[in-house]
């Protein structure tokens, strides 16, 4: 290797090495909530009724308008079906669409990888009638 070449790997590696510690934001980098079980009142301060775990990829939330979301995540979330509580990464005001994930009671932080919600249709007996299908 020649000087110049030595010269330019000299400042090169340690601009990368920066680069990369550079603090850059993650899905995880909103305000954490309290850990909350699901039905509790505190759920309602961010726009939550309940939340279920089918399974560790997917969270199914009730919001207070009664709109249902699932949430997938990254990887597979450890441990979220066998919690009681959780806590919800949350930006400020509370939107359920931009939830950026949930840490379980243990730290284990599990970012969303999509919010979607699900489409209902009308109750029977309600807004609709009933159709039978003989």
């Amino acid at each position: 290797m020649n000087t110049r070449t030595l010269w330019t790997l000299g400042w090169l590696i340690p601009a990368a090495l920066v680069a990369c510690a550079t603090n850059h934001p993650t899905a995880t980098a909103g305000k954490v909530t309290p850990q909350m079980r699901s039905g509790s009142n505190e759920l309602r301060a961010y726009q939550l009724v309940e939340w279920i775990a089918p399974d560790d990829r997917t969270l199914i939330v009730n919001a207070v308008d009664r709109s249902l979301y699932r949430a997938r995540f990254k990887g597979q979330c450890t441990g979220l079906r066998m919690v009681d509580t959780i806590a919800f990464i949350v930006q400020t005001p509370p939107q359920i669409e931009k939830y950026e994930g949930v840490v379980l009671p243990d730290g284990t932080r599990c970012a969303f990888t999509s919010i979607s919600r699900l489409e209902t249709g009308p109750v029977p007996g309600k807004d609709s009638p009933a159709t039978e299908k003989p």
